[in-house]
């Protein structure tokens, strides 16, 4: 006796109908009303990530146009034809791979096909999956056909790069965004799995598989099929930690509770422990950042995450938001971007990890030191802290929302400020650049190889290698520009605006230490040259020192 071959629940459990498809209801009900209403365009095109169900929408559509008396909405999936569409046998229905042809005499083929009549259902679809593999050539020679195809024939596009498709294909199309499937839903989807399956599993397990898939629900059922291949019918959180080298909600919990408490100490223990415990740093730091994130939208609005996480993570996020600022929340989130980057091309992996991570801890004094620097100059009242003073680092997460806040000290306003002394551009840019080599060790190479190019009304200028210009806009976010800047008002005596400018290698101006430096001229000097005086109050210069101009 034959036996049924197995099916991975990917395929097994793919969506037949509108109605069982997961996370995309603003797709299945603009095509509902569509079809309800006879209202059927020559091309759709889906776009969205993968394993969001663009596939699944395609044959769903084909099977609502091409059912028996269609197009319709409540076709019978157990139809002959529907049958052959779902399992992508129809002779009406054909799904084409884009990348493997993508040449223009495929496409001449297809042209020349298209004016003969289905087989047995209404419509010939044409499903060409990938879309944006096609060749230029080939976009062209399928543009006339697509704009006016026969009565008989539609045309679906699916892609996951919709900004290589040329523009006459988008216009000709109706387009669909299919969105990132929430966590939850997906939770829900894999629950529904183990219930058909007669599978045990732990809320946590399939909530661990949910973050994982990063909303690909395809994703998150080769996961279930892969742990429950291992684990057998029963499925435990640790398990699916353990297998995908994932973090669970609480540890990362523990670790971002550190770093918002700014403690450093215990954030590199929590760091640590979870290296030893085999976690991939990338994915960890993915993690924190979508943690982060979360935590920041959550602040603005509690209840846009209400149907995206799980009730102990909303728990949790309740529970930290009222320990850190908003606008230290950007800066966590922007130190964690950086990071994932190093850690893509870094060698010593751990070690930028952990430097991270006391970076990040310490955010609270930095922050606090930028914003009374930024309001000393203007007499402004300065401001509280951003975070509350960090608890025992023993006390557990559930205690946070327990812990006392301490009143901020008496608001403090500077009458006046002596302006500091003005010095050499270029010896007040060294001293910022000095500033910043110690405060971020990570970048000082990069700083460390700039040159100060002029200085005129309240525009510093700074030449930069043009092998370095990636790092133009590291160095100019927010936290970092307003620590030159800051550097060079105090330097300077007055607010500058700094911008980078990109010079070839060889262009860069060298420091000469042969020749003295330039000595501050008196008024008296150039105060009786008319010539002198007029040509600084024309370009609003500075005489800085003088020296001799060799040919």
């Amino acid at each position: 006796m034959a036996t049924t071959p197995y099916q991975v629940f990917a395929r097994k459990y793919r969506p037949q109908t509108f109605a069982e498809v997961v996370g995309q209801d603003h797709v299945t009900q603009t095509l509902s009303n569509a079809i309800k209403h006879q209202r059927i365009a020559q091309a759709y095109l889906f776009v969205g990530p993968r394993g969001t169900g663009k596939t699944s929408l395609a044959r769903i559509l084909s099977k609502a146009l091409n059912a028996p008396n269609g197009p319709r909405i409540d076709f019978d999936n157990n139809d002959e034809l529907c049958q052959e569409i779902a399992e992508g046998r129809s002779l009406d229905v054909l799904e084409i791979d884009g990348a493997s042809n993508n040449g223009v005499e495929q496409v001449r083929e297809l042209r020349e096909k298209v004016k003969y009549a289905p087989v047995k259902g209404k419509y010939k679809i044409y499903y060409i999956d990938e879309v944006h593999m096609l060749s230029d050539a080939a976009f062209n020679a399928l543009l006339k056909t697509l704009e006016e195809p026969p009565a008989h024939v539609k045309f679906v596009f699916a892609t996951t790069e919709v900004h290589k498709l040329p523009a006459t294909i988008l216009s000709r199309c109706q387009r669909f965004d299919l969105r990132r499937i929430p966590d939850l839903l997906i939770s829900e989807h894999l629950q529904k799995i183990c219930d058909w399956e007669k599978i045990k599993t732990e809320p946590g397990a399939l909530t661990a598989i949910a973050r994982y898939a990063e909303g690909g629900l395809r994703d998150a059922e080769v996961a279930l099929d892969q742990a429950v291949s291992f684990y057998g019918t029963e499925v435990k959180e640790d398990h699916v930690l353990q297998m995908f080298g994932l973090s669970g909600i609480e540890p990362i919990a523990q670790l971002a509770k550190a770093i918002v408490l700014g403690d450093a100490a215990q954030s590199i223990l929590q760091g640590r422990s979870l290296i030893k415990a085999g976690k991939d740093l990338s994915r960890l730091t993915q993690d924190l950042t979508r943690f982060f994130r979360n935590l920041t939208i959550y602040q603005i609005s509690a209840d846009i995450l209400q149907s995206e996480i799980s009730t102990q993570e909303q728990t949790i996020l309740q529970e930290l938001t009222p320990l850190i600022s908003t606008s230290a929340l950007y800066q966590v989130i922007e130190e964690l971007t950086l990071l994932e980057g190093r850690l893509r091309f870094g060698s010593a992996k751990e070690v930028l990890f952990e430097v991270s991570l006391i970076q990040m801890s310490r955010l609270r004094e930095k922050v606090s030191i930028e914003a009374i620097l930024s309001r000393i100059g203007s007499g402004e009242t300065l401001p509280p802290p951003l975070v509350t003073p960090p608890p025992s680092p023993t006390q557990p997460l559930s205690k946070v929302a327990e812990i006392p806040l301490k009143k901020p000290a008496p608001s403090v306003t500077v009458t006046s400020v002596n302006p500091l002394p003005a010095i050499d551009p270029a010896l007040a840019w060294k001293k910022a650049v000095d500033r910043f080599a110690a405060e971020r060790a990570m970048e000082a190479p990069t700083i460390q190889a700039t040159q100060f190019m002029s200085y005129r009304a309240e525009t510093f200028e700074v030449a930069i290698p043009d092998r370095l210009k990636t790092k133009i806009p590291y160095l100019q976010g927010a936290r970092n520009i307003s620590l030159l800047e800051e550097s060079l008002k105090e330097s300077l005596g007055k607010t500058v605006k700094l911008v980078f400018m990109t010079l070839d290698s060889k262009e860069m101006p060298q420091a000469n230490t042969n020749e003295p430096p330039m000595k501050p001229l008196k008024d008296n000097d150039y105060s009786k040259d008319p010539l002198i005086k007029e040509a600084l109050e024309l370009f609003q210069a500075t005489v800085v020192g003088t020296g001799k101009i060799e040919n």
